[in-house]
């Protein structure tokens, strides 16, 4: 998904959510949930060669939302020590910050 479709989104009034995913020290990604064909669809926001784009900051991450009009998000911060030691697929949307910009 680029920013193109991210801005057609809001305008179609079809996202759900948007988080700003950070893993240990690794760059922010924004993952977008949004409704496909009556179902919730995640995607992660990418350039327009199809790569995915990764934020140093958050302000990053504001800019793009607020140039597509998206005034909130969720901050989801992945714990890389958890993630090894857990068996199971860590379920981190139980534990996100909600930000409003």
């Amino acid at each position: 998904m680029d920013i193109n479709y991210l801005q057609k989104l809001k305008e179609q009034q079809r996202i759900k959510t948007v988080n700003f995913i950070e893993a240990g020290h690794s760059p922010i990604v924004i993952e977008v949930e949004y409704l496909h064909q009556g179902e919730v669809v995640k995607a992660l926001l990418k350039d327009e060669e199809g790569i995915v784009t990764a934020y140093n900051h958050l302000k990053e991450g504001y800019d793009v939302c607020l140039k597509a009009g998206i005034h909130s998000a969720n901050l989801i911060q992945i714990e890389t020590d958890e993630e090894v030691c857990r068996s199971e697929y860590a379920n981190y949307h139980r534990q996100l910050i909600p930000l409003t910009f």
